[in-house]
Formats: C-alpha cells, structure tokens, sequence
C-alpha cells in the first residue's frame, strides 16, 4: 500500500491508525479502472528483461526509454520533504533465540528455557501461537485446546523466556547476530544457538492468470477468516496438492461460504485423504480428483476472477485439451 509519506507497505502488517491516509500504488487512474491494465493483452511480447533487449539501439536511446519503462514498474512515490522520524537501537543477548512462535517454536523456546537457558522468542505478529490461531488440524475443527492455551501461558510467564511481538528478525548474520526490528527500535542480539522456526508456507500453484485478484493462498484465506472475519468470496473454488486444501474448504463451509469445487492434484491418496474427501463430498462439496487449474478467467473489468478452467491431468506437466469452466469469485491454492 502507499502512504503519503512512505511505500511499499505491507498491508497484513501495518495496523489502522487514526487518520491514516491509505492508498493502493502502481496504477493509472483509479483502482477499478487501471489504464494500464491494457497492457496485459500485450504480455506475450514483452517476457521479463525483454526492455535491454528492446530499446538499446541506437546507442544512448535507453535514457529516453528509461524514465517512462521505470514508472511503470510498480514502485511508489516517496515524500522528498519527509523528515525521519526518531529511531533507536539496544542490544540483547541470550543463549538461545527463536524465531516463531508457533507450535514448533513454542516448544522449543520452552523446552530451552526448561533447561536453564536465557531465551528470547521472536514473533512478527501481534500475538503469539501462529497457525494455532487460524488453522485448522483435524475434520472436527478444534485446534489443539486446552492444550495450545496451556503451551502458549507457560512461554508468557516463565522467567528465563523474554517474547518480542510485532518484531521481525530482519537478518541472520555470521556469530549468531541477529538484527531484529521493532518498531522504531532495532536490537542488535547476540545469541549462542538460533532456532528457526518459521513454520511452513504454502506454495503458489502455476498457471495463467494466477495473478488476478481473488487468487491467493488458502492459508491468508483462513487468516482472514479467522483473524479478522473476512471472508476472501462468497462462492470459492480450491485449489490443492494436499490434505490441508480439504481442511481450508472445511473452514470456508462452516463460516457460511460455499465451496464451488476442490480440484485435488492427486489422483489417488492414503487413508486419511480419503477420509477428507469423503468428509467434503459428505458437505456438499465436488471433489475432482486428479484435476489442475488451466486458467483464472477474469469478470468483464478484469477486477477479479469470475471462473477457472478446470482439466483433468493426463501426464507429467500435461493436461486434456479442453476442460470445464465452474465460476467462482475466489480461488484458494
């Protein structure tokens, strides 16, 4: 997003403030209606680089290019009579730091502080317990309960445990030096043994148009859905190469949404995705199993996606000739 006096600011880490003045960045126009969004039509001619191939003939034409390719590349604006604001540093120190705090990094940083060592938990959300905030771990839809509340007030109140929220370990430096930034504090730590445990991220699916807005990730889907109440469509396609598609789709149906399809890129499966289909199918939802996504088919102002093209795999990187087109408003992968 832009702000009047910075940009490139991440949208799901800066919180609201009073009078905040927030705009979108690299477009022609407004939002809804993006001149430049005609320049899609022409994508097939012009492959990432293709401008210092294009446009460096005659010698020295590149300046003139240069200045008009630049403003189109998606950078913000800045405030040249922006004045800083005040930032510090402080330095820390620790045997042990962990960066996550999720289950995994939960647990190591109590386990470490169990033992006698000086921890530091690193987490760049507000809260934390990562995905033991929004994700779902089983067809019934609890998390793990008790439990987790249990895992999570035990880090909060030991002595030998100091947690750092909002806080984001910008670097991992030789010696265990870690630069962490905090809002408008950097700590320098120097710790004797790092533990990463930045938990797992969900890999973005290939295929034309994934870009169109609408396509995302079904973990930021069930972010939204259980961190904030949003909900990323009303009629939602999925997208997966594993179980935890099925548990996303799982999410959407008991917040209200519908599940237009959940195309599987497995063919077959073990036990338990059996289990997950079956408890899907059982909820009303279409199961293609063996299926990809060919395409994103955009509405008529390109705002977002309106439907995919569903195919059936037939080989290694191929997929039939023609397919079925199931409208949706949202595609989670």
């Amino acid at each position: 997003m832009q702000l009047p006096s910075e940009a490139n600011v991440l949208a799901d880490l800066r919180p609201v403030a009073q009078g905040m003045e927030v705009m979108g960045q690299n477009y022609n126009g407004s939002l809804d209606r993006d001149r430049d969004a005609i320049l899609g039509k022409f994508s097939r001619f012009m492959p990432v680089g293709f401008y210092y191939r294009a446009f460096f003939k005659p010698k020295g034409i590149w300046r003139l290019w240069e200045g008009f390719i630049r403003a189109k590349a998606g950078l913000g604006k800045i405030d040249i009579g922006f004045k800083p604001e005040y930032h510090d540093k402080a330095y820390l120190f620790a045997d042990v730091a962990v960066i996550g705090s999720g289950p995994a990094g939960l647990s190591a940083a109590l386990t470490a502080a169990e033992l006698g060592a000086e921890t530091i938990l690193i987490e760049q959300e507000p809260e934390i317990g990562g995905s033991l905030n929004w994700a779902r771990f089983g067809l019934d839809g609890k998390r793990a309960g008790e439990p987790t509340q249990e895992l999570i007030a035990a880090v909060k109140t030991h002595p030998n445990i100091r947690v750092l929220t909002d806080a984001v370990c910008n670097a991992w430096f030789s010696d265990n030096f870690l630069p962490i930034i905090q809002g408008n504090r950097m700590y320098k730590l120097r710790a004797k043994q790092c533990v990463a445990a930045v938990g797992a991220f969900d890999q973005p699916v290939i295929f034309r148009n994934n870009d169109l807005p609408g396509v995302m990730l079904a973990s930021a889907a069930q972010r939204l859905l259980k961190l904030y109440a949003v909900a990323p469509g009303r009629n939602v396609a999925v997208l997966t190469g594993n179980d935890d598609g099925y548990l996303a789709a799982l999410d959407l149906l008991d917040a209200g949404l519908k599940v237009a399809a959940l195309l599987d890129l497995r063919d077959g499966g073990d036990k338990q995705t059996t289990q997950y289909r079956e408890a899907a199918r059982a909820r009303g939802v279409r199961v293609l199993a063996g299926y990809a996504v060919y395409e994103a088919l955009p509405n008529r102002d390109r705002s977002r996606v309106a439907a995919i093209d569903a195919r059936r795999i037939t080989g290694k990187g191929k997929v039939a000739a023609s397919g079925e087109y199931i409208a949706c408003d949202a595609l989670l992968m």
